[in-house]
């Protein structure tokens, strides 16, 4: 494929997908508000609190913020705020939306990112250097990635704050200060995520194994490390790139119970408040925030797989 052919392929494929990233979006925003709305209790009741009773500051909380009109109304004039960025003030905060969830954002990102690229690393060398190996080997390796997958996190958070804070006094049991509380909390969240991607990337490499060109590049002399890691992890990458594109979504989910076992700040802690105190705009900014980060990494995973594997550009062409 040449090199203007590659390129309409990407731009195809990116505004294919950009495409389906605002159809994702409309799609959350639109769920998210239909079920907020059908949730029992009113705005009122959370807006006034222990003044809920007293006369005319119902009718004049539903005026102000617009729940006398029509709820079709309300949607697209909620939908025409998103699209500028103004998600409201909070009903139980009394700030702007966008200040509390912005403030909250980066330590979010920052451990969803750093659990990200510790579980590809962590896949990297397990998958590298264990593939192909003996069955009993491969057995006790899908045994410990099920059981990766299968710990509850709160449970891993609890046992590490046990053992490295309280035990052995190395990393601080809560907080979010410096890099060393991070540590608990990125190896709490990567593991379910490093148990799923390392079995994809052992599969493929271990298929690839397999295949005749590398009886022939091992009869040229190749070796062993520069054949799977040169050769066989581009193939292997592919895949695994992409269910981790998809698994970013369930990441900033379980971001949520890690945030709340080792007190960190974060978005997973706001989104809890906000849905204890039945805060709708807040929930609904959370909501947008996290399924746009979820569209936005997913859509540059397939971007970056389709400029990898020409196999891609061929069926996307």
């Amino acid at each position: 494929m040449s090199g203007s052919s590659t390129g309409s392929v990407l731009l195809r494929g990116v505004l294919r997908r950009c495409a389906g990233a605002v159809v994702v979006l409309w799609a959350a925003i639109t769920v998210t508000f239909v079920g907020i709305r059908a949730m029992p209790g009113s705005v009122e009741d959370v807006v006034l609190g222990i003044h809920a009773n007293e006369p005319g500051l119902r009718e004049q909380v539903r005026a102000s913020l617009g729940l006398d009109e029509p709820v079709i109304l309300q949607y697209f004039a909620y939908l025409g705020r998103v699209i500028t960025g103004d998600f409201g003030r909070s009903y139980v905060l009394r700030a702007d939306v966008s200040d509390v969830v912005f403030s909250q954002l980066g330590p979010t990102l920052q451990l969803a990112g750093a659990a990200l690229l510790s579980a590809l690393l962590v896949v990297w060398i397990v998958a590298v250097t264990t593939s192909g190996g003996s069955a009993r080997s491969e057995r006790a390796l899908s045994l410990a990635e099920l059981l990766a997958i299968c710990l509850p996190t709160f449970w891993v958070g609890s046992l590490l704050i046990m053992w490295f804070s309280f035990g052995i006094k190395l990393f601080p049991a809560s907080g979010a200060d410096g890099l060393s509380a991070l540590v608990l909390p990125t190896i709490t969240l990567l593991l379910p995520l490093a148990g799923v991607l390392s079995q994809f990337m052992r599969e493929e490499i271990g298929r690839q194994l397999r295949m005749p060109y590398i009886v022939s590049a091992r009869s040229r002399g190749i070796s062993e490390f520069r054949l799977r890691n040169v050769h066989l992890v581009p193939h292997a990458a592919v895949t695994t790139l992409t269910v981790a594109g998809t698994l970013f979504g369930s990441l900033i989910g379980g971001a949520v119970i890690v945030e709340t076992v080792f007190g960190r700040p974060g978005l997973g802690r706001v989104a809890l408040s906000a849905v204890g105190a039945q805060d709708t705009p807040v929930i609904l900014a959370v909501v947008v925030l996290i399924t746009t980060a979820y569209v936005v990494i997913s859509t540059v995973v397939d971007l970056i797989a389709l400029a990898i594997d020409p196999r891609l550009r061929k069926e996307s062409a």
